[in-house]
């Protein structure tokens, strides 16, 4: 007993570095839904009310997004202890992507009765690239990781033992609130639970499940509810059924992309502003054997205890499926973990039953691939993503507004590139804008829905104190006086001697240009 709490205590510690270490820093940059995320629980917290002037939301508008509102609010008590910083901001997700990984030991443990199974399903998961690179940011997808997890956990022993139920309850209900594909896997997810456990089910009391039953009815309401105070917008912005006819057609692509050789161990995500890192699968090759050795044993001999996690498999893309972009989603299909590392982990322990000789020898040069693998992918996120991440990752913005801190009070106005996607949200993290201040700004930016436009950014001119954001157009602007500007190259002519401040991304390009008036 001893022996199997260290072991389970080393891979916590391991999976609690490898997210924690140099968060402020790695990924690279700072996104504008991060900087959104820590200024809307930084006004909630000496507020009580968003940056909007909304009283507690349960659908934060961010820039016209309509964020799920369970990451704002579990940064406020970070932000309270830490301070407004990236570090704060971050640290939620560095906690529940290690409890995830305790979460997937203990339902294993619960499924399947054997510590092995258990604490290797755990190991894959904490060095895992894909559950990795989202736990290190701000990303409400690295939740319902941790929460779907937890609630599948406490409803398997809610079957043996009623009282465990209302957690399973009150983890459903949380999920519901934690990322946009929550919303719909969770809920036919428990249908099937449901549906697979309802012998059990069944056989229990009334008084036993009537409590959970109004946990679940109740946060299902309040997620409908939510949606139509601006919580279904997202899904809106996003999805395929605008396409008419070729909805179908782009749904079954979509999914099946999911499944792709090339999504899980070749290209992975499309793009690196979720932390992914783009042309690298989100699995390790590795896993590529155990995967296909599982599903050949299961095909011929069935263990009935893996439905469950085959269901949850197969549901998790439908969100992702739903929606249009570039493809290739990685934190869309975040809710496909740990379900997939589970698999993987099953294969390894089929492949080492079909070793004859030599086992020894087999598993250490297994594991030093497992090793090699995973090294790799460490040296490559800390030495090479921050150079092809940063400029995804809205880099600069720290550097640009410490520069801004010691000369704006020397200019009358600052006029910000609209080239920058929401640079208000950067502006007021950054600087700690006085919330109530902001409160009152943000009221004139509410035209953008009457203008029938989706987000703050796409006004052409909005303002925050002396700061204004819009298009850059030098023949005219030049002969303002008593102007700053802060804009990117081609904002500014090439050819004309400009004072200016340049702060390069990582690899030397200039990522911001901060520029005086001639």
């Amino acid at each position: 007993m001893k022996k199997t709490k260290t072991i389970l205590l080393t891979v916590i510690i391991l999976a609690f570095f490898l997210r924690f270490f140099g968060i402020e820093h790695y990924p690279a940059g700072f996104t504008a839904d991060e900087a959104a995320q820590g200024y809307t629980a930084y006004s909630i917290l000496k507020t009580g009310r968003d940056e909007w002037g909304v009283p507690l939301p349960i659908s934060p508008r961010s820039f016209g997004d309509f964020k799920p509102p369970l990451y704002t609010y579990l940064v406020i008590p970070s932000v309270a202890i830490f301070g407004l910083n990236e570090f704060a901001v971050r640290f939620p997700a560095v906690i529940f992507g290690t409890l995830a990984v305790l979460a997937t030991y203990l339902l294993v443990q619960e499924l399947f009765f054997s510590f092995r199974f258990s604490i290797l399903a755990a190991f894959f998961l904490a060095i895992s690239p894909w559950h990795i690179s989202l736990s290190r940011g701000a990303f409400e997808a690295n939740l319902t990781t941790f929460l779907l997890t937890v609630f599948f956990w406490f409803f398997l022993k809610g079957l043996k033992d009623s009282k465990f139920f209302v957690p399973s309850a009150l983890m459903f209900g949380l999920n519901l609130f934690s990322y946009h594909s929550a919303r719909l896997v969770s809920p036919l997810f428990l249908v099937f639970l449901i549906w697979w456990g309802r012998k059990k089910l069944f056989s229990k009391k009334i008084h036993h499940i009537f409590l959970p039953s109004l946990i679940f009815i109740f946060f299902l309401v309040l997620m409908v509810s939510s949606l139509f105070k601006g919580g279904g917008t997202r899904a809106s912005d996003v999805g395929i059924f605008s396409a008419k006819l070729e909805a179908p057609k782009l749904f079954i692509d979509n999914y099946l992309s999911y499944f792709s050789l090339e999504f899980l161990f070749t290209k992975g995500a499309k793009e690196a502003s979720y932390g992914m890192i783009p042309e690298r699968g989100v699995l390790y090759l590795f896993e590529l054997p155990f995967l296909i050795l599982t599903f050949i044993s299961l095909a011929k001999r069935w263990n009935k205890n893996f439905l469950p996690i085959l269901v949850w498999l197969i549901l998790a893309p439908i969100p992702a499926a739903l929606s249009r972009g570039v493809g290739y989603h990685a934190n869309r299909v975040a809710i496909m973990m740990p379900a997939i590392q589970i698999i993987s982990a099953y294969g390894f322990f089929l492949f080492l039953s079909l070793i004859p000789k030599y086992k020894k020898m087999i598993i250490f040069l297994v594991g030093l691939i497992i090793a090699i693998s995973f090294l790799w992918f460490l040296w490559f996120y800390f030495r090479y993503f921050p150079k092809i991440s940063a400029c995804a990752m809205s880099y600069g913005w720290r550097e640009t507004i410490d520069h801004l801190n010691r000369i704006d009070d020397k200019y009358e106005k600052v006029i910000v590139s609209r080239k920058f996607s929401e640079p208000q949200a950067f502006i007021a993290f950054y600087k700690k804008w006085d919330p109530l201040d902001f409160q009152k700004e943000s009221q004139d930016w509410l035209k953008y829905q009457k203008e029938g436009l989706k987000f703050v950014d796409q006004l052409d001119k909005y303002n925050l104190g002396k700061y204004e954001f819009r298009n850059i157009d030098w023949k005219k602007d030049k002969n303002l006086e008593g102007v700053l500007f802060i804009g990117k190259e081609g904002d500014f002519p090439s050819n004309e001697f400009l004072t200016k401040r340049i702060i390069p991304y990582p690899d030397g390009q200039p990522a911001f240009l901060i520029v005086e008036r001639p």
